[in-house]
């Protein structure tokens, strides 16, 4: 195989460049790496459009047998891997990329830009890189069904200039948003998908006893693990180890450590220290009673007219994913949250105060008035993983936080009651509270009521019921 005569000149030429990086001066060494950078870009680009003509001419070859299968492949990304000398991973990325910027192909074989045409162009001309165009092709296909097409188009000449310019992180939030700002109601849909995608997975156990986990957080629960890891943050000082490995560590990469160890232990990696930090308070809420004490909280800024509609969404600082508002009413249930009230230019209105919820008091009573477990029919969650619920709305309705007006719920079945497409109400009828179905008419059924009096494991009632002789004869 011979290559293009230009790129074996280019290569040579490279080959033949001596590199000056430990002798250079400062101006020399920073005016050298801008060099080198770009030379990778270009070369990236060219990686990009490689990987994604093999996999053209392997799903839809011009006739003849597929690239892929003729070269002993089994697919476009076992090739590109073993040309490249790198993993599947990588090469299903620049696969997928370098798709996404290939030009389209008219009916008469003419190259036209593709749907992200001025992007392509600045990642070719190596004013782009691959991590920040990863970025925007990732953010607008997502974006895409819910805006315009002439909104899609502004949308990648917007970023791609902000790919230009700044590094991929400030991309990131640049592209995060915009999309808030093109698709201000996109995260009502969004947050419902996103319900179905929280996880959380314990993997394999180690021979060392150690366990790894998987944890995939909504936006809501990011804002409150954020704000809890920087509340512990706070004050303390830290010190960074040297990069390539050395007597601070024994990775290769620098990292943030505790300046000074606690008594009788080794300086905290910033992992440990959030470690530490969410499983301290995962053990304290296990061990602890329902209780009114919050010990950090989140500020949601919300617009007033989108609060008193009850659409659209808010936002926290540090997290650039909207929640939405019937979320944020859900999540101020339970205390620990504190709105922000803005106006149409986004001066502050209102700051709600940070407890205008059932006390731990009034939480006892209604968790015995529940009999222990969720109020919702069937449910049989018990009472340390509960919330307290007004049954008028505090914003909405302007409901009382008394005994009279709550209700305990699990945290699954108080979403339902606070989300838009909640398929379930509470009604009051016969001074009792009945969970019915959304535009339900007529009388609630006996199976809408709500769970009363003490709650009995189903478990232990079949066992006591097989253990039971039943009544002796006379």
């Amino acid at each position: 195989m011979t290559a293009t005569p230009d790129l074996a000149l280019a290569l040579d030429a490279l080959r033949a460049v001596g590199s000056r990086v430990h002798t250079a001066t400062d101006d020399e060494l920073l005016a050298d790496g801008a060099v080198i950078e770009e030379l990778g870009r270009l070369v990236d680009a060219h990686r990009l459009d490689f990987a994604a003509e093999v996999e053209r001419r392997t799903v839809s070859p011009d006739g003849g047998l597929p690239l892929a299968r003729r070269e002993g492949a089994r697919d476009a990304v076992d090739l590109v891997a073993h040309l490249a000398r790198i993993g599947r991973p990588a090469a299903k990325q620049r696969i997928g990329l370098g798709a996404a910027l290939a030009p389209e192909v008219s009916l008469r074989g003419d190259l036209l830009p593709g749907r992200f045409g001025v992007l392509a162009d600045a990642v070719r001309a190596g004013e782009v890189g691959v991590e920040s165009a990863r970025v925007v092709v990732t953010k607008l296909l997502h974006l895409r069904p819910r805006i315009t097409a002439e909104e899609f188009a502004d949308a990648v000449v917007v970023l791609t200039d902000a790919a230009k310019a700044e590094e991929t992180e400030v991309v990131r939030d640049v592209a995060e948003g915009l999309a808030l700002l093109l698709d201000p109601d996109g995260a009502e849909p969004t947050e419902r998908n996103q319900r179905f995608q929280r996880a959380f997975a314990l993997g394999r156990t180690r021979a060392d006893g150690m366990t790894a986990a998987r944890l995939l957080l909504t936006p809501e629960h990011l804002a409150v693990v954020k704000e809890l890891l920087e509340s512990q943050r706070r004050g303390v000082p830290l010190l960074r180890t040297a990069a390539g490995g050395g007597q601070d560590g024994d990775g290769l990469d620098p990292e943030w450590r505790e300046s000074l160890p606690a008594e009788g232990d080794e300086p905290r990696s910033r992992a440990q220290q959030d470690y530490d930090t969410v499983l301290g308070a995962i053990e304290s809420g296990v061990r602890a009673e329902q209780s009114a004490a919050v010990t950090h909280e989140v500020v949601v800024h919300v617009a007033a007219d989108d609060l008193e509609a009850r659409r659209g969404q808010g936002w926290t600082s540090g997290v650039l994913a909207g929640i939405p508002i019937p979320v944020i009413e859900r999540r101020a249930c339970g205390g620990g949250v504190r709105l922000l009230v803005t106006g149409a230019h986004g001066e502050p209105l209102h700051l709600s105060r940070s407890k205008r919820v059932f006390t731990a008091a009034q939480k006892k009573a209604l968790t015995a008035r529940a009999g222990g477990r969720c109020e919702f029919p069937g449910c049989i969650t018990p009472a340390p993983y509960l919330e307290a619920h007004h049954v008028a709305w505090f914003h909405r309705d302007g409901g009382r936080t008394d005994v009279g007006n709550g209700v305990m719920l699990c945290s699954h079945h108080h979403h339902l009651i606070h989300a838009p497409w909640g398929r379930v109400e509470i009604r009051r009828w016969r001074n009792e509270l009945w969970f019915v179905p959304k535009r339900w008419q007529g009388d609630p059924l006996p199976e809408h009521r709500r769970q009363p009096g003490p709650f009995v494991d189903p478990r232990l009632a079949r066992r006591r019921r097989e253990h039971d002789p039943g009544p002796r004869a006379a």
